[in-house]
């Protein structure tokens, strides 16, 4: 009876002291000892909208030093995490904190359905991202950067890639400063012809006082002689700076006004390339109004703050160019909250395109009714750093690029390789304008605006007679001219924009 009471005892202090064991071994390692790359899938699906692994405040408290935070409340913690009402209950101290804390501006976190395991998954990633000074900050500076026109710009010409250096293309015409360059060389020329023709004078003076003979000619009529002896020399000569100054200054004067490739500096530095390339964030996320309104409008410092609320370290200047965001708007981004002790100021962006006044242009029209994508006008933008005006080469290039034969418009559904159409005037030019609106077509039949017209010009006769004679001047080279005798039932594929009245002068000018 004793060796078997014995016994019991043995396997009853065995037992209690492996519970024992078990229970602060999970204690222990509920920040360690899970895997990590689950933890992060986990923190991923679960926590990030609100939570940053380092110490930053998104919308709630950065969970770098947890560990230490919540020290010997692990039980503690898995309750807060599955169900924080029941964690209130409690009336732990630092629960009532971060509630005090944070509950007002974010509200109480929902439970989370995860288990503890999954906690401890999370924990241990946590603990390995925190230490390795990681979070989405770090995590944006070491991802791949799509590559910018400055880029490839600082690139030798050996180290570009196939089809790159299509977008190299030199912005300076050369004109002006060809111009420049010889006018300062004939100037020298000049000067050097008018003193060898002093030197030469005074020689001959000289030796014509002592012979009792001198030049009384002016330095004119020595010139009419000079020209005179030499007539074929000076008419060839003549001929030739004529044709040449008169291409200059034609060039010249056509490139007043023209500003391909202006990329002013602005307030603040950002990277186009990085938020349409590498986020695919579409154009009218930003120019909320492009298909609206006659302008495409700024993004106001609320819309940079729909992200850059939890993004506070951009890939390339880090914290100082987001930081001048988060002045404009007074938010302080250690605790996640907006100042009401400082002045807000708007950010005053230097505009980059810029027609003249007389000029009407809307961009509801070209991008709601004609569809057209924005790099149509705007040339690359996933390779521009801040906004610059494109170059005809540039926006050319793009049709010719495999990459953007894979890359859809959110304009029009379509391919934008494929959509683009080659022009060969300079940007924001008049000529531009028309040489687009002659060649571009307007997608008539699935757009409601203009079967809607359709109708009201069939409905009457004068109607009928300008419809048929706008269909005959855009008949397609596929149908047979007798097709359009008689008057369609239907609306036809589609019409060129100049024969919907594209070179109307008064279309474009008040």
């Amino acid at each position: 009876m004793k060796r078997l009471l014995a016994s019991f005892k043995k396997a009853a202090i065995l037992s209690i002291t492996a519970i024992t064991m078990s229970t602060s071994a999970f204690a222990v390692s509920i920040h360690e000892g899970g895997d990590a790359a689950k933890g992060e899938q986990l923190f991923k699906a679960n926590c990030a909208s609100c939570h940053k692994i380092t110490d930053e405040v998104l919308a709630a408290p950065g969970l770098k030093g947890i560990a230490d935070r919540w020290k010997g409340k692990d039980e503690l913690l898995v309750k807060w995490v599955q169900n924080p009402n029941a964690a209130i209950a409690t009336g732990d101290a630092y629960v009532k904190g971060l509630i005090a804390q944070y509950a007002a501006n974010f509200g109480v976190m929902p439970g989370q359905a995860v288990t503890k395991e999954d906690i401890n998954h999370i924990m241990t990633y946590v603990a390995s991202g925190a230490s390795a000074g990681g979070g989405a900050g770090a995590q944006a500076a070491s991802a791949d950067q799509c590559i910018t026109l400055e880029d490839l710009e600082k690139l030798e010409p050996e180290d570009l890639e196939e089809g790159q250096d299509i977008y190299l293309v030199n912005q300076d015409k050369g004109g002006s400063s060809a111009f420049i360059w010889i006018v300062i060389i004939a100037l020298i020329l000049l000067v050097i012809g008018i003193s060898g023709a002093n030197i030469s004078r005074s020689l001959k003076n000289a030796q014509a006082e002592s012979e009792s003979e001198e030049d009384h000619r002016s330095y004119l009529q020595m010139a009419k002689d000079w020209m005179w002896k030499n007539k074929k020399f000076v008419s060839v000569m003549g001929l030739f700076l004529f044709c040449y100054f008169f291409v200059v200054g034609y060039g010249t004067l056509m490139d007043i006004g023209v500003y391909e490739g202006y990329n002013p500096e602005q307030p603040i530095w950002f990277s186009h390339a990085a938020h349409v390339c590498k986020n695919e964030i579409d154009c009218q996320y930003c120019h909320s109004s492009a298909a609206k309104s006659k302008h495409a409008g700024i993004p106001s410092v609320n819309v940079c703050m729909n992200c850059h609320k939890g993004i506070k370290n951009g890939a390339v200047t880090k914290e100082t160019e987001i930081a001048k965001i988060y002045e404009a708007i007074g938010f302080d981004p250690k605790t996640g909250q907006y100042r009401t002790d400082v002045e807000k100021k708007p950010i005053v962006w230097n505009k980059v395109h810029n027609l003249p006044d007389h000029v009407y242009f809307n961009h509801s029209q070209h991008v709601t009714v004609g569809k057209i994508d924005c790099r149509q006008c705007h040339g690359p933008v996933d390779l521009y750093t801040t906004g610059r005006q494109a170059t005809t080469a540039q926006i050319n290039a793009m049709i010719k690029d495999p990459n953007y034969k894979g890359i859809t418009s959110g304009v029009n559904g379509q391919p934008v390789a494929s959509t683009l159409i080659e022009l060969t005037k300079p940007t924001l030019t008049m000529g531009w304008c028309i040489e687009c609106h002659n060649k571009s077509k307007v997608d008539l039949a699935s757009n409601d605006y203009y079967v809607e017209m359709h109708e009201r010009y069939k409905s009457t006769e004068a109607g009928r007679r300008a419809l048929r004679g706008l269909l005959q001047e855009n008949i397609n080279e596929e149908r047979e001219a007798s097709s359009w005798g008689k008057m369609p039932d239907t609306l036809a594929p589609s019409l060129s924009v100049k024969g919907l009245g594209g070179w109307e002068c008064g279309k474009c000018h008040y």
